[in-house]
């Protein structure tokens, strides 16, 4: 993929013009294009730099130029507008990913745009994009039948309608990532497809009819659903029981689950290979005597600075979890070194980590 110089808007006009014929960018039959101002790894003081600004004729001129692309990242062009994407109508039946995270200034009208445009879309990641709501979602949805994979992390103006037109509407959605959109409770997921295999829903309002509609196309596989917000009416997550293909689970920092919840989960998704209980608190002795007898082909556990975790708990999951490989451990204030120990000598073959990381997924499409 090669990347363009980002377009200073203190530039003149001759210079923004030479700079569209950089050398590395000759080939007018290239298939992927990605802009200087983009950032794998966002800051939010990046979002203020001045000079992050493409034009709307810049980018005209180089879709005029390189017809043929099928991915084009934009993201971190914070000035880009809605009519920087008019040229898409005509250029952009090929593209197939794009990337228009942080574009702050486009709206559901932009959105439509690519919709018209872009009908082989499979991937698109809207990340901060603040002014898209359900409205552009549903033209997204209804126009680009083939997508698989949307990021709609912190749409604030997202809500159950729009996502629930996407995983009605796009049957071979497979990974989707909803964290921070607080206007979503999960009920849009209900009736998803199957080949849902994918979902990111960390720091949501997660209710339990919305936990069983992420689950309720029976394909998921990875589940991230830490930092949940609390639920008045108790524990939301007894529904994943039900998910029997689920190999990632993230609960970290999910306070409120409870034993009723670990049992049932650990008895019911046997397919488990790794599970973040970091600082799950209510978690208690007849939680961790479950996970050492059900959850067989556990490879990795996290248990960092989970307060009820004790020796019994330990030694539960000693004398369990055959499979475990890894298991990340530290701030747990009711484990003695003698029962630290006492693992370790039984359990040589199990890396005890006290670093604290999140569920990787090497192959995440957010990634």
């Amino acid at each position: 993929m090669v990347k363009l110089p980002f377009f200073d808007s203190t530039q003149s006009s001759s210079s923004s013009a030479r700079s569209l014929y950089h050398p590395n960018i000759k080939n007018f039959n290239r298939r992927s294009l990605q802009f200087e101002c983009s950032f794998s790894i966002l800051n939010p003081s990046s979002l203020s730099i001045k000079g992050l600004d493409v034009h709307t004729v810049h980018l005209h001129r180089l879709l005029m130029r390189f017809q043929h692309l099928e991915s084009l990242s934009l993201c971190g062009c914070t000035e880009l507008n809605d009519s920087g994407l008019t040229r898409l109508l005509s250029y952009g039946s090929n593209l197939q990913k794009l990337n228009l995270d942080c574009c702050l200034k486009v709206t559901d009208y932009g959105l439509s745009l690519v919709a018209s445009g872009c009908p082989s879309l499979t991937s698109i990641s809207l990340y901060r994009c603040i002014n898209i709501s359900d409205d552009g979602l549903e033209t997204l949805a209804t126009a680009c039948l083939s997508l698989k994979c949307i990021n709609l992390s912190y749409c604030s103006q997202i809500s159950d309608k729009g996502l629930k037109a996407l995983t009605h509407r796009c049957r071979q959605l497979q990974a989707v990532n909803i964290s921070h959109c607080e206007s979503i409770r999960g009920v849009g997921f209900k009736g998803c497809s199957k080949s849902l295999t994918h979902v990111e829903a960390w720091s949501c309002k997660l209710n339990p009819e919305g936990v069983t509609g992420i689950i309720s196309g029976g394909g998921i596989e990875y589940l991230d659903v830490s930092c949940l917000s609390w639920y008045p009416l108790g524990d939301t997550l007894l529904g994943i029981r039900l998910s029997s293909n689920l190999k990632v689970l993230n609960f970290r920092m999910c306070r409120s689950v409870s034993d009723t919840s670990i049992v049932a989960i650990a008895m019911g998704c046997t397919l488990l290979e790794e599970w973040n209980l970091a600082l799950c608190h209510e978690v208690r002795i007849s939680g961790w005597q479950a996970v050492g007898l059900y959850c067989q082909n556990l490879k990795r556990l996290h248990v960092n600075r989970c307060r009820n975790l004790n020796d019994n708990g330990l030694q539960a999951l000693r004398d369990g979890c055959r499979s475990l490989s890894v298991l990340y451990l530290n701030g747990c204030v009711h484990v003695t070194p003698f029962a630290l120990e006492l693992f370790k000598s039984h359990r040589a073959n199990v890396c005890i980590k006290d670093e604290e990381v999140m569920c990787i997924n090497p192959y995440s499409p957010f990634r």
